[in-house]
């Protein structure tokens, strides 16, 4: 049941926002993929990869959440051109955190897993609330990585 919460509770934001999205039945590597809309309601190209990772209550080191990513899924992810967002919720709390992937790998060479590793730990700061701020920011990312504005003839 946390499974289908932690959805709801980011089509929302995702909604309130003005941009759609799509549940992936076969979950092979991300769970949704979100679609964005400009300020006219046109259909910007491009997509936004959603990877979500329901619990309980989410584990803390220090002041992040973390989760253990499978190094199968890092591999997919950091090969794709467009952002792919890992989205940790706590139910407990009904509150999500978010971290684009590619950027928190690339950021920091400390962070990319060790040779023959089955895992690599990723951090998401209690700061990185999911909201409509957050969505925003996800699409600008996708824009960054089309490498150009989106922009449409008037």
């Amino acid at each position: 049941m946390i499974a289908d919460q932690s959805v709801n509770h980011v089509e929302r934001f995702i909604i309130d926002e003005g941009h759609t999205s799509q549940r992936i039945e076969k979950d092979y590597g991300c769970d949704m993929m979100m679609f964005t809309f400009d300020e006219q309601g046109y259909a910007e190209p491009g997509l936004v990869w959603l990877q979500l990772k329901a619990a309980e209550s989410l584990p803390l080191i220090g002041s992040d959440h973390f989760y253990e990513l499978d190094i199968r899924d890092y591999n997919l992810w950091m090969f794709q051109e467009l952002p792919v967002i890992l989205i940790l919720f706590d139910a407990g709390r009904r509150k999500a955190y978010w971290v684009a992937v590619q950027h928190y790998f690339s950021r920091n060479p400390a962070r990319q897993p060790l040779k023959g590793a089955k895992t690599v730990r990723v951090h998401v700061a209690r700061r990185q609330v999911l909201n409509r701020g957050a969505i925003a920011k996800m699409r600008a990312l996708k824009q960054k990585a089309l490498r150009r504005p989106v922009r449409y003839p008037s």
